[in-house]
């Protein structure tokens, strides 16, 4: 029985649900409920472990990487894991996970699987169904019924049947998130689907038509993939050619422009999240229409969300309001406009605030030790003071520029990225501190990283390597 592979996508920078969500910890790695829940990333994958589906493939960040190998350990699932050097949309990353399947096996079938959706009905049965179409050659893309004139989805319009397999539709046209009136139409002329971002098809069928529409950047990923490392359980892309392919989601540089393209209905409740509202709205209220989520006490509220991290929250009289409290940032919105946490979100960016990067606890202060809960004291003169810290799996650690100071990988393995540089450091491995910038040190670990740091008060010190990261 030929089965089907889930290729999982986790990447992208998670802004949409600020501030749960953030660039280093985006919300694909978020509970989607309270503190027992499934993260979105785990529900994506235990939505596909029936018997059609094989192991899924997973394509992440190399900074997600520690996240990812956790994640998947408290699911109990085996995964292959790619790691991408840096983001480059959706196409090279589909396109790199080809070419190693390929490589595996070249009837392999892949199904796309966003990370960050949340879908409540059967997929194996329609999927399943639409597998000989896939190894026919066929593109299948998923669509759903809308619900709504949706403007920040893009529509796919029903071409009629697909001859040879049943279920399974051509398709008229592909609508980019169309304003109201025409998503009107679209909905009232029938035959419209919103785009799930789902999709299926060959790994040949993939590679092949990403060499005709794109020559150069199916090189580039090919490249990538035959200089690849296989480190600490995961594949590395390489940087150099992979940094260089072209951006583009599949849908742009492919699905729109082949004429292999066909669709299928999904008859699943789905939704891509894409505000706290969303969130809402895929939550189990309570008699009041209350969400409350956490150590959260509420009066004479109704219709309201209180997501409570870390400290006790109440509120008192509120009606359709969002209340989200992290250790370091709390949002209060209307419940209407909760698609203006964006406009936050480029503040913050505008004027370089780190709460946008990272949450509170994974940005301790550094040497000299300001936060001695985080940073430990360990030795101290007059000339030098010596500290330990220790990163949690997917966290990170700043160095800031000034002082002459490194630090000493002492147990795990990090990725440090400064102003104009990254590194991978294993064991052994020292950082500097760059005087042009920030040093973010990512844990790739599955388990915490422990690193010391020292600092050394002569202001004529200046490291041989100051800037670079130096292995052993």
């Amino acid at each position: 029985m030929t089965r089907i592979t889930p290729l999982i996508i986790c990447g992208g920078n998670g802004t949409r649900l600020w501030p749960i969500s953030r660039k280093h910890s985006p919300k694909q790695f978020q509970r989607i409920g309270g503190p027992d829940s499934m993260t979105f990333f785990q529900a994506a994958v235990q939505r596909h472990r029936a018997s059609i589906f094989t192991d899924p493939v997973i394509v992440t960040g190399r900074i997600h990487q520690g996240t990812v190998a956790k994640q998947l350990q408290d699911l109990q699932v085996r995964a292959r894991v790619i790691c991408e050097p840096m983001g480059r949309n959706t196409g090279p990353a589909v396109l790199a996970a080809a070419e190693v399947m390929l490589a595996e096996d070249p009837d392999t079938i892949f199904v796309v699987v966003p990370a960050d959706h949340v879908i409540d009905g059967d997929l194996a049965t329609p999927m399943e169904n639409c597998l000989s179409a896939a190894q026919a050659g066929h593109i299948v893309t998923f669509g759903i019924a809308p619900r709504y004139p949706e403007t920040g989805f893009g529509y796919i319009v029903d071409g009629g049947p697909l001859a040879d397999h049943t279920g399974v539709r051509s398709v008229d046209r592909f609508v980019e998130k169309p304003p109201v009136g025409d998503a009107t139409a679209l909905i009232e002329a029938g035959g419209a689907y919103w785009a799930s971002g789902i999709s299926m098809f060959s790994a040949k069928t993939i590679r092949d038509e990403y060499r005709k529409f794109d020559p150069h950047t199916a090189g580039l990923v090919a490249t990538s993939v035959e200089k690849a490392a296989f480190e600490e359980g995961a594949l590395q892309l390489d940087s150099g050619s992979f940094g260089e392919a072209a951006s583009l989601p599949t849908e742009s540089a492919v699905f729109e422009r082949t004429d292999l393209i066909a669709m299928a209905p999904l008859d699943v409740t789905w939704d891509d999240v894409g505000s706290w509202k969303a969130m809402y709205g895929i939550s189990h209220p309570d008699a009041d229409g209350n969400v409350l989520q956490g150590d959260v006490i509420a009066k004479d509220a109704q219709n309201t969300m209180v997501r409570a991290d870390s400290r006790l929250v109440s509120v008192v009289g509120l009606s359709d309001v969002i209340v989200i409290d992290t250790p370091d940032a709390l949002l209060v919105a209307r419940m209407d406009q909760t698609q203006d946490v964006k406009a936050i979100v480029d503040e913050l960016k505008r004027t370089s605030r780190s709460e946008t990067e990272r949450h509170q606890e994974a940005k301790p202060a550094m040497v000299p030790m300001v936060d001695r809960e985080t940073v430990s004291a360990l030795a101290q003169s007059d000339n030098y003071q010596v500290g330990a810290a220790e990163i949690a799996v997917g966290r990170a650690l700043t160095l800031e520029s000034g002082d002459a100071r490194q630090a000493l990988v002492v147990r795990g393995r990090v990725h440090a990225s400064g102003p104009a540089w990254q590194k991978t450091v294993g064991e052994g491995g020292r950082i500097y501190t760059d005087p042009n910038g920030t040093i973010t040190i990512t844990n790739l670990s599955d388990e915490p990283a422990e690193l010391l740091f020292v600092t050394l008060a002569s202001p004529d010190f200046q490291p041989k390597s100051l800037g670079q990261v130096v292995n052993g």
